[in-house]
């Protein structure tokens, strides 16, 4: 009896423990059960996140590879991991040739400073986005300006610029010649001011001791008869002047414009044309003009009228900075199949210190001509040769 009471415990005992086992069973299996429906939730959350970021991906090079504005991949030290084709065509360099590379060795020298800017506002400031207008060169060597907008984004453990390239050269040329334009203006009006004063005062000073000399008698009137002369002379000489200050200033906006209407034209008739004004310029002065050619046709095409002004300021330089009784010889010839045409004087030619700026817009270095004050042209005794004063062609 005592061993039957002895199994039946040892039986309920077995029973529990299974019982326990079983339960801690269960729980653990509901618990993989649990982890594999998470695990599957995030494997498909995973697959999600993959299978967007491929659409993205793709999204990204289709724009990438596809733009027509110039695209490129920087990382932190400006090397360029990736190009597109547009970028490619831009600057005349394969892929090859740009990937791996730094863009500031396409850098022009004058503009590195531009692109060690962005890196610095990029991966030392972090700033998100940074924009600068510089210049690139080509693979020819020539340069362009380009508009340049990176912005930063992240690529696994790495911080990498996305950076768009647009060709801004016509802009930027209109822009430069815009400002040239308003510096000249500003200049222009500067100088307006400064040498129409004068002038202006003469003919006011000169205007009033006339109306002074006109108000008194008769008698004393007469007495100051060649004073009178002298002031009306003075603005006479004086307007023209001021006159042809203006003149200057309108020539040079001419000259200047972009805009051309070339005709082909007969130089050697053209000249001689427009020579008969000058020549009385030029008498006034007792300095013969002369004009050498072969006879012959000497045709180009130009615009007339630009060269009318052109033709006439050297002239008109020839005469002012020549001595009386001078000479100034005209020569049109053709040379290696270009139309020559050279104007030589024996004035008082251009001095060493004023040789850097002849072909500088309105410089501040000037000199007087020879003409000193103003004189009355029948008071000078030409002695000229009326033969070479008509001018005559070249054998």
């Amino acid at each position: 009896m005592p061993n039957s009471k002895t199994n039946q415990k040892t039986s309920q005992a077995n029973s529990t423990s299974s019982e326990a086992e079983i339960l801690a069973l269960r729980k653990e299996i509901e618990q993989l059960r649990l982890e594999n429906a998470a695990a599957y939730e995030k494997l498909n959350t995973q697959q999600a996140i993959h299978k967007n970021f491929e659409v993205s991906h793709s999204r990204f090079e289709a724009i990438f590879y596809q733009s027509v504005l110039g695209q490129k991949i920087i990382s932190a030290d400006l090397k360029i991991t990736q190009v597109n084709e547009a970028l490619q065509r831009m600057m005349g360099y394969s892929k090859a040739e740009l990937i791996g590379t730094r863009i500031t060795e396409f850098a022009h020298p004058d503009f590195v400073l531009d692109w060690q800017a962005l890196q610095k506002k990029l991966w030392e400031e972090q700033i998100p986005s940074f924009q600068i207008e510089t210049c690139l060169l080509n693979k020819d060597g020539t340069s362009f300006w380009c508009r340049v907008t990176s912005i930063l984004f992240q690529d696994q453990d790495a911080t990498l610029g996305f950076t768009i390239v647009e060709n801004i050269d016509k802009r930027k040329l209109l822009e430069l010649e815009l400002k040239k334009l308003y510096d000249n203006q500003e200049t222009i009006m500067h100088m307006v001011a400064h040498d129409l004063k004068s002038p202006i005062n003469n003919i006011m000073m000169a205007a009033r001791l006339l109306k002074e000399n006109l108000e008194e008698s008769g008698e004393k009137r007469q007495e100051k008869a060649e004073q009178i002369l002298s002031y009306v002379n003075l603005i006479s000489e004086t307007s023209d002047r001021a006159l042809h200050l203006i003149s200057e200033l309108l020539l040079i906006g001419e000259i200047e414009s972009r805009y051309l209407t070339l005709e082909e034209t007969d130089l050697k008739d053209y000249i001689q044309l427009h020579l008969n004004s000058l020549r009385i310029v030029a008498e006034r002065k007792c300095i013969s003009l002369m004009f050498h050619h072969t006879g012959k046709p000497v045709f180009a095409a130009i615009d007339r009228d630009k060269f009318r002004w052109v033709l006439e300021n050297l002239l008109s330089n020839a005469v002012k900075f020549s001595q009386e009784n001078g000479q100034i010889s005209l020569t049109l010839k053709e040379v290696g199949g270009k139309k020559m045409l050279q104007v030589q004087d024996n004035g008082i030619g251009i001095p060493a210190e004023l040789l850097a700026t002849v072909f500088q817009k309105f410089t501040k270095a000037r000199r007087q001509g020879t003409n000193g004050s103003p004189r009355q042209v029948g008071a000078i005794h030409c002695q000229t040769d009326n033969r070479r004063a008509q001018g005559q062609g070249m054998d």
